[in-house]
This record gives structure tokens, sequence and C-alpha cells, in this order.
């Protein structure tokens, strides 16, 4: 069952980048040649304007960022550059959108997020409207094609069929590329891999250039993926607790009505938490939350965790009784219960370059630091409902604590 889960979890999470493969693999099928092709060539254009009105709801302006870089290029293709590449003013305007996509999506990926509402944030979008204009007004102007006729003389064929795919093209979408993904590697969000995303069709896009409606096709997919992408993350802000990473207590109420006749519910708390805070300080117990979360999280026998809220975690196992989950329950406690945290001591030099210096003059002074939790679990019955289910195990939990804590209670059986 939680197999299951985690495979269905891993391949919602590709989806996006499923819907460009399949954008690509229905047009490669020419299936587009069956949609009538002024609805498909009006699909980008619809699908930007409403994904830029949801994007916005977000404030930030890499969200909104990929959708005015793709609706100003899928317009320059449409309006600018539907004559053969052979003609020098077209091929410069080719040359010279290339190289403002890339450059956007650039500076979208390495400038610093400041909101897309703030002085940052327009001041962002006014260069991007400027880079826009510059090259809507003066890409085929007599200085841009001297000077792309000055580039071509250093530049290599790519492939006979795709001869647009110059040496300088190439280099200029391999840097972004290696960008784009150092960024997404390291800050690991929507926002990036959706920049990430967008350079990937623009590519294939510019790459099969000569092809009818590849440009229709490919940024229907990408703003199809990248609202996806958004809707993902507007889920995990909703419903994903921002400490612990887990389901937080939302996902939990909206779990609740889905569950079948027969299944248990276990509450489980963290002993002595507010002791614990108040000796070691508030960043110190978030850890012991994030460390608590993390192999409640991975409990087996098909339990799906949430952090009910404060300390206390609610784990519930579908199709399944208290009896049969104890010994999940019991493995998760003894896990937390042997973990042990080492405190850094507070006499360490603040300073970083000072503190490097000192580094190994001196035995540092640590202190291994363990919690426990304590369990309380209840079984769902014929007429109760499944709040009524946890305030059960609610009571098993007061019972776990009033017994001397770290340990698990279960329904007694019938006689």
């Amino acid at each position: 069952m939680s197999v299951n889960i985690v495979s269905i979890t891993r391949l919602l999470r590709i989806s996006p980048l499923l819907i460009v493969l399949l954008g690509y693999a229905l047009f490669s099928w020419q299936i587009h040649f069956y949609v009538d092709a002024n609805v498909l060539r009006a699909m980008p254009y619809l699908m930007s304007v409403i994904l830029v009105c949801f994007a916005m709801m977000f404030n930030r302006s890499r969200f909104v960022a990929p959708i005015l870089i793709t609706l100003f290029v899928y317009g320059f293709i449409r309006s600018r550059l539907q004559s053969p590449l052979s003609q020098p003013d077209i091929m410069a305007m080719f040359i010279g959108l290339n190289i403002l996509f890339c450059l956007q999506l650039v500076l979208s990926a390495v400038l610093p997020e400041k909101g897309l509402f703030s002085r940052a944030g327009l001041i962002f979008l006014g260069v991007l409207a400027a880079g826009d204009a510059a090259l809507w007004f003066w890409g085929n102007s007599a200085y841009w094609v001297n000077v792309y006729s000055g580039l071509e003389l250093q530049q290599q064929v790519f492939s006979e069929t795709r001869y647009w795919h110059t040496g300088w093209l190439l280099l200029a979408h391999g840097v972004t590329a290696l960008i784009l993904m150092v960024v997404a590697l390291w800050r690991r969000n929507a926002s990036e891999y959706a920049l990430l995303l967008t350079w990937l069709v623009g590519a294939s896009v510019f790459y099969d250039f000569a092809q009818t409606d590849v440009s229709s096709v490919g940024f229907t997919a990408l703003l199809l993926a990248l609202f996806v992408i958004y809707q993902q993350s507007n889920y995990r802000v909703t419903y994903t607790d921002a400490l612990t990473g887990i389901p937080g207590r939302r996902s939990l109420e909206d779990y609740l009505p889905t569950l079948g006749r027969h299944y248990a519910i276990a509450m489980l708390d963290v002993d002595h938490f507010k002791k614990f805070n108040d000796t070691y300080g508030h960043d110190v117990g978030d850890q012991v939350l994030k460390m608590v979360a993390s192999r409640v999280n991975q409990v087996a026998g098909g339990g799906r965790a949430f952090r009910f809220g404060g300390e206390e975690f609610t784990v519930i196992f579908n199709r399944s009784d208290a009896n049969a989950s104890y010994v999940f329950l019991e493995a998760v406690r003894e896990s937390i219960q042997h973990y042990q945290m080492t405190l850094r001591s507070d006499e360490r030099d603040p300073k970083k370059r000072t503190g490097k210096q000192k580094r190994g003059s001196a035995p540092v002074k640590s202190k291994a630091v363990s919690v426990t939790i304590s369990i309380g679990v209840a079984n769902s019955a014929p007429g109760l409902q499944p709040k009524e289910v946890i305030k059960l195990a609610d009571d098993n939990l007061y019972k776990a604590k009033q017994a001397g804590r770290n340990q698990t209670v279960r329904p007694k059986e019938p006689a």
C-alpha cells in the first residue's frame, strides 16, 4: 500500500515533464493536424493570459517570468518569423530571439526573488519588456544583420537539415541549460523547475523550427505543464507542514472522509517538549520536531503520517486495526528513543573566520540529547466518526502519559 502511494507521488512530481513529452509525441504522430489550425494557434495566447492571472496570486516574479517569456517568444514567432530563415533579416531576428530567450531565463533564475509587486519586481518586469521591445523594433535592423553576418563566418553548421543551429546558438543554449540546472538543484523549488522546463521546450521548438505549428503545440504543452507545476506548489503550501515537510492538519482533515469502514488512528506526542524547548531553545526544539516527523513519516504497515499541531502527530492505518499497527508504531517509538542529537557548544566563536582558525585547536564541547514519544491508538467502530476515533486515540495517549510516557497504549482486548 505505502509503496503504491510513494510511486504515485513520484509520478505526480514528474507529471509536468510527462505532459511536455506527451505533447511532442502527439506532434510527432501528427495528431495536431486533426485540430483546427486557428484554434491550435490561439491556444498559447489564451492559456498565457489565464496562467498569468493565476500565477500573479503567488506574488513571485519567477512564477510569472516563464509565462511572459513564452508569450513573447510565441508571439514573435507567429508575427515576425513566418518567412524562410534563409533571408538575412529573418535569420538575424531568429538569432536575436534565441539570445534574448536565453538571457531572460538566466536573468530570471539568478536574480533574488523580491516579489512581483515590489519595486524590484516591477524593475525586473521592465527589464524583460525592454529586451522584448528592443528585439521587436530593431531585431531586423541593418546594424544587427551586419553583426549576424560577421558572426556567421565564425560559426560551424550543426547539420545540413537544421542549418540555423550554429555553434554560437548551441553555446548559448548549453550555458543557459547548465546555469538553470545548477540553480534548480541548488534551490529545489517549483519556480526553478519551471524555468528549466521553459528552456527545454523553447530549445526544442527552435531545434525543429521548420516544422509546421511546432511552436503552437510545444508552447501549449509547456503552459499546461507550468499550470500543473504551480498547482503542485500551491498544494504543497496548503497541505504540507512548513516546518517538518510532512502532510499537515489540512491534509489530515481532507483525508479522514476517504477512510473505509475499518481503520486505526494513532496519536503521537513528544514527551516533555515544553520543558525541552525552555531548556535548549526553540531552534533546537524545531530540529527535534523535524527529526520526529522524519521518523514518524517512515512508519511501515501502510500508515500515513500527519502533523496534527504543535508536538503532536497523527498516523492513520486504513484497512487495519490497532493490534496490527502496534508493532509498526513501536518501531517508530524505539527509533526516536534511541536517536541521539548532538548539540553544538554555545561557547564557539560566532565569527566565521576566527571560528575556522580555532577549529581543531581545542576540543569542542558538545552534548548529546534524546527525546521520547508517547502513543495512543484506537480502532474505528460502527457509528463512530473519524474525529471521534481521534478522540479515543487521544484518550489512550493520555493514558500513556499517565503510565510514565515513552510507550504505546492500544485498546484493551475484550474479555
